[in-house]
């Protein structure tokens, strides 16, 4: 160790007097190097077009979903490879069940749908916990939409906004189910804030329910587009005035293998009838 210290202090003297000395081998003046740079402001360069810099989209830690995208709801469509994935049950005792079906032998985009079964004898619920919390501001309109088909009997479908405390802080009235597949929406204001929350989507009734693409959204997006963007992040993104978005970027191009790479003509059209990328 000893031995080691001592040879990386000659190197570095010997570095040191190496730099010190000119062509010549005379000790160079310091002052002597200094260099003057002389900036004329009233005589620009040449021009450079705003086309020339602009953003860079990339879907990690949230960029898309949870971040730009406005949806609030995580794996709201049961899509996952994990199909609760994102999502608590809650199921008191002699209540009744829950059951994820999957037919994607009919339908390869959406294929997955719950299946909820009511004995009458208390709520079944549903909690999602949102990307790692779901936000929500005081006095805010949300808009919470679904889709479900009545089998038999009767059910009703309310949802719930929790604070991290898992106390409601917003709610929306039962809504009665009836007929074949309909797509359902509501609008509410949230009664205070919290950054951590969740959604709890909660049944009750006495039958069988097939439920399916749960959603929430804040009513004022990026220019007030249904479903749209989140407006506090685009208006930086859209002050920047940038020349160009560079979309898509980074590891979404190539996916985890050829088979899930990033394929635009997916992403496009209704929502309902898009196929989940990883």
């Amino acid at each position: 160790m000893k031995k080691l210290f001592f040879l990386l202090i000659t190197a570095g003297a010997v570095f040191i007097a190496a730099a010190q000395k000119t062509n010549n081998g005379k000790s160079q003046d310091k002052s002597a190097a200094r260099r003057m740079l002389t900036v004329t402001v009233k005589k620009p360069g040449p021009a450079i077009s705003p086309r020339m810099w602009g953003i860079f989209f990339e879907d990690i830690n949230f960029g898309a979903d949870g971040g730009l995208y406005a949806e609030l709801i995580k794996n709201g469509s049961f899509e996952f490879p994990a199909p609760l994935m994102g999502w608590r049950q809650g199921i008191p005792e002699g209540a009744g069940s829950l059951l994820i079906v999957n037919r994607s032998a009919a339908d390869e985009s959406n294929p997955r749908y719950a299946e909820i079964t009511l004995n009458g004898k208390g709520e079944i619920s549903l909690t999602n916990e949102g990307f790692r919390g779901i936000g929500l501001h005081k006095e805010e309109p949300y808009e919470f939409t679904f889709y479900a088909k009545l089998i038999n009997g009767s059910a009703a479908v309310r949802a719930e906004l929790l604070n991290a405390a898992g106390n409601p802080v917003g709610f929306t009235m039962a809504e009665s189910l009836s007929g074949d597949w309909k797509k359902y929406s509501i609008r509410f204001t949230a009664t205070d804030t919290a950054q951590k929350g969740k959604c709890r989507i909660v049944f009750s009734g006495n039958g069988k329910l097939q439920t399916d693409r749960f959603s929430l959204f804040p009513v004022h997006t990026w220019k007030d587009q249904p479903a749209g963007l989140r407006r506090d992040l685009v208006e930086k993104l859209a002050a920047l005035k940038p020349g160009f978005l560079r979309f898509p970027g980074g590891c979404i191009v190539e996916g985890k293998e050829l088979a899930n790479r990033y394929q635009w003509k997916t992403t496009v059209g209704n929502p309902e009838e898009r196929k989940l990328i990883m």
